[in-house]
């Protein structure tokens, strides 16, 4: 019998987390999700962490980008957003929007911590879960792919090693070649 390193079981471990996710999203993406399904972005309304009110349709850049809703008390949503930054991807920081499931001061708060390392990114409060609500969400982090305002996919949750979700994010925000 081959004695096996852990090193290569953690490669092995990884490239299995990999896969998994890239079903899933393939899955996601063939089928509406049970929550936030397919079709076009719910209208519901958000606040920037300034306060004022904005609709949905105009939360992220025109194209293609994500929407992931996170909430303070969620340790996967503070994993993601960490794993997301050692990522360093341009495209990620412009085109992604975090959408904060709490009252005003708590998601201001939560993005004081992480919008140093996202100073593209655009944050949002969720405080009376309109958002949440429209889209139909069960748990977070949520991440949906959103092109030209149409749900496209959508992962719920997150692996225990968010870096099995970097290949499938970046494919999504990062520009095609010709």
């Amino acid at each position: 019998m081959m004695a096996v390193s852990a090193t290569n079981r953690g490669r092995a471990l990884a490239a299995v987390c990999l896969a998994v996710a890239l079903i899933t999203l393939s899955q996601v993406a063939a089928t509406p999700a049970s929550a936030a399904g397919r079709g076009p972005l719910p209208a519901f309304q958000v606040l920037t962490l300034e306060g004022a009110a904005l609709e949905s349709a105009k939360m992220g850049p025109a194209g293609q980008w994500l929407l992931i809703y996170a909430t303070p008390t969620s340790a996967a949503s503070a994993r993601l957003l960490n794993a997301m930054k050692q990522w360093e991807s341009a495209d990620l920081d412009a085109r992604a929007v975090v959408v904060v499931g709490a009252a005003l001061d708590r998601a201001a708060a939560f993005a004081q911590q992480h919008a140093a390392d996202y100073p593209a990114v655009r944050w949002f409060a969720d405080p009376d879960g309109a958002a949440w609500t429209a889209l139909r969400l069960t748990g977070t982090p949520y991440i949906l792919g959103i092109r030209d305002g149409q749900i496209v996919w959508s992962l719920a949750g997150v692996l225990n090693d968010p870096a099995a979700l970097e290949s499938v994010i970046r494919t999504w925000v990062e520009p095609k070649a010709p």
